[in-house]
């Protein structure tokens, strides 16, 4: 029994889990194109620091235009029961040269052609930029995902990313990093909420053992949409183990090994590496006086090549977000979901 399971309704996904049945994706995904799992993803995660507020809220407003943003993500990334967890990759150079405000502004702030908005950018741009100089990240953040830890449960309180990221499985990869953060937690479950709309998020997290235990009506406050209730079998147990390294094995195969906390990449000790016989010694002849002869052994040199990194995109839009927040005590109090908000 869970905080949000208090009826214990999850029985029947646990044995679901332990039947085997966890959907694991579409068997077949990788089947037409080579395994990427040993080329390094452009795309890294990282925890979060007070120095990416300014960006993390730039994004939220991009995923969640039609919302008030409610987060409070400044304050949250100073919670010591918190955690956020960031995908980076390094800035590239036209990001950054029209000054940092507009470096962190949302798709839609760039592309407004307004006289106002054209206005604010030169404003931003000439002026304010010189005066009081926003600090931007050290690497460029496409999205975000935040945790709450109460009790023996983590809760997904949001989950964003840029527009100019969907399709890169980066919504797919916080989430794994989400759960193996949960798991050195030593949290036992796995909850958030989404909306009812929100079928791609849905069969993602379902994908992941996530199960639909509930319903909160009315929940999210722009229409009034209902919110599921979602949680996960213990992920600490070694069935649920086991599922989850195989999906996060397919989600290396199709987009890359992504660096990120608690993994530094695939382990490649056992790729064998030519083996180079020693020359063979010619018997040395004795000499009579002080001279010795000295036989130099040839250094074996090791070739190693590396695969050029294809693209490859396809992937659902996940994105999720919280709505009133409360001290993390109920089941009211911390939220997220994919492509929308988690209240």
């Amino acid at each position: 029994m869970t905080i949000s399971d208090p009826n214990d309704l999850l029985s029947g996904a646990f044995a679901d889990l332990e039947s085997g049945n966890m959907n694991a994706g579409p068997e077949s995904e990788n089947t037409d194109s080579e395994s990427k799992s040993e080329i390094q993803n452009e795309y890294s995660v990282r925890v979060a620091s007070l120095d990416d507020s300014m960006m993390l809220e730039s994004i939220e407003r991009e995923a969640f235009p039609g919302m008030t943003p409610v987060t409070r993500i400044e304050r949250d990334l100073t919670r010591q029961n918190a955690l956020y967890l960031v995908s980076i990759r390094e800035w590239r150079p036209d990001e950054q040269e029209l000054g940092p405000r507009f470096a962190i502004a949302t798709q839609a702030e760039k592309e407004d052609v307004s006289f106002t908005a054209r206005f604010k950018r030169k404003l931003d741009r000439y002026i304010l930029d010189r005066v009081t100089h926003p600090k931007l990240p050290p690497e460029y953040i496409a999205g975000f995902i935040g945790l709450w830890f109460v009790l023996d449960e983590a809760h997904v309180v949001i989950i964003g990313t840029r527009q100019n990221d969907l399709r890169k499985g980066l919504g797919e990869l916080l989430l794994i990093s989400a759960l193996e953060q949960a798991v050195e937690n030593d949290s036992r479950v796995v909850t958030l909420e989404v909306r009812q709309s929100n079928e791609p998020a849905i069969e993602l997290y379902k994908k992941y053992g996530f199960q639909e235990i509930g319903l909160r009506r009315r929940y999210y406050s722009d229409n009034g949409e209902h919110a599921v209730i979602m949680t996960t079998p213990p992920i600490q147990s070694d069935d649920y183990q086991l599922q989850f390294s195989t999906l996060a094995g397919q989600h290396a195969d199709k987009w890359g090994w992504a660096l990120r906390p608690g993994y530094a990449g695939p382990d490649l000790s056992e790729v064998e590496t030519p083996e180079v016989e020693p020359e063979s010694e010619e018997p040395i002849a004795e000499t009579s006086g002080e001279e010795e002869e000295k036989i130099e052994m040839p250094e074996a040199e090791l070739d190693t090549e590396t695969d050029a990194k294809s693209s490859d995109e396809s992937e659902a839009n996940l994105q999720e977000e919280v709505e009133p927040e409360v001290e993390p005590a109920s089941d009211e109090d911390s939220e997220a979901e994919s492509t929308e908000r988690t209240s």
